[in-house]
């Protein structure tokens, strides 16, 4: 099979991507199997404010099922680590934020570095339903079928779940839930209602365990898991372009 067998909206641009702004820059992560479409569209709207943004493309992402199941979450969080750093480089804050997978990568760093002005998290995926059933799976099948709802999102990305890639999501997830306490900056945390992946006790335990004092859990109550391409999404861009401005 070829990859666009595998690839919902091939056309779409997923690559990684530098928007040059102002001296305050975000860097936004994608989450798994996805690609940085799914971050593109607040990456623009921020860009248009002012700010300079980035995004990386994840390693085993936007390639073939089969790469991403090759893949470790160090490798994951070290490409993430590095656009950080680089974007330290030339600007003068520095905000991180991401969807779903990239949420854990967003507080990964942020708990390492102090540096982060801010963190901006949609549909974390600290708690993730069935996913304790990859460890199993992946001994007997490389893929697992998505069952789709959003495909009318300008979503791209794989249309199956490499299960190997599941099992490292699980690993990743334990690190982080031990170094949230060790987050200590202003957090803005986005749940959607209509989330058929992420329960809400989700971003309930990031409030609770981060050591954040500015922390605040919003619900979006029409937003589906892609809540960065769904109808809300622009409520959620104002919301935060808002609490980017307001710690400038």
């Amino acid at each position: 099979m070829t990859i666009n067998d595998y690839m919902k909206n091939a056309q779409l641009d997923g690559d990684t991507f530098l928007l040059e702004g102002g001296r305050v820059g975000v860097v936004l992560f994608h989450g798994l199997t996805a690609t940085t479409a799914e971050v593109r569209l607040l990456g623009e709207h921020l860009h248009g404010l002012g700010y300079t943004v980035s995004a990386p493309l994840l390693p085993g992402h936007g390639t073939h099922p089969d790469e991403l199941n090759r893949v470790k979450w160090l490798e994951w969080y070290e490409t993430a680590e590095a656009a950080f750093l680089e974007m330290r480089q030339r600007s003068d804050k520095v905000f991180i934020g991401g969807e779903s997978m990239g949420t854990l990568l967003a507080l990964l760093i942020a708990s390492r570095y102090e540096q982060v002005s801010g963190v901006i998290l949609a549909a974390p995926v600290l708690i993730i339903r069935k996913l304790k059933a990859a460890y199993l799976l992946q001994y007997f099948v490389r893929h697992m079928d998505k069952n789709q709802t959003e495909d009318f999102l300008p979503w791209k990305g794989y249309n199956v779940y490499p299960v190997k890639s599941l099992v490292q999501l699980g690993k990743l997830q334990k690190v982080v839930k031990k170094e949230l306490p060790a987050v200590t900056q202003p957090l803005l945390v986005f749940a959607g209602g209509l989330d058929r992946s992420v329960p809400p006790e989700s971003g309930e335990m990031i409030i609770a365990r981060v050591s954040s004092t500015d922390k605040q859990l919003v619900c979006m109550e029409e937003s589906p898991h892609v809540m960065l391409l769904a109808k809300e999404r622009e409520s959620i861009f104002e919301q935060s372009a808002a609490f980017i401005r307001e710690r400038c």
